[in-house]
């Protein structure tokens, strides 16, 4: 059974983002080895479009998605995601990503 480690949902950047957090731990298995599930999101309120996303589902390894475009994300651990994802999320309210 999935543990959830860490949740958060905020509106930030003066309610023009909808931040969404959610990571949980479970035993590892074939789907996922590191026994790791993750959606870190980032939604523009105005639009309602995801600017991005943070992932990793059945199927596809880890990877990210900004402005629509996909890349693989290399996975060290739970706290290099968080904190690789507000990296993100401050450079897009900066206006720099």
């Amino acid at each position: 059974m999935p543990s959830v480690i860490f949740e958060d949902k905020e509106v930030i950047a003066t309610g023009k983002y909808l931040r969404e957090v959610r990571i949980s731990r479970f035993p590892p298995d074939a789907n996922f080895p590191e026994g790791v599930r993750y959606s870190l999101c980032l939604v523009d309120c105005t639009t309602n479009k995801v600017i991005l996303l943070y992932d990793i589902h059945r199927g596809k390894s880890h990877h990210r998605h900004l402005r629509g475009q996909e890349t693989p994300y290399t996975f060290v651990d739970e706290d290099s995601l968080l904190t690789d994802f507000l990296r993100d999320v401050d450079l897009i309210v900066e206006g720099k990503l």
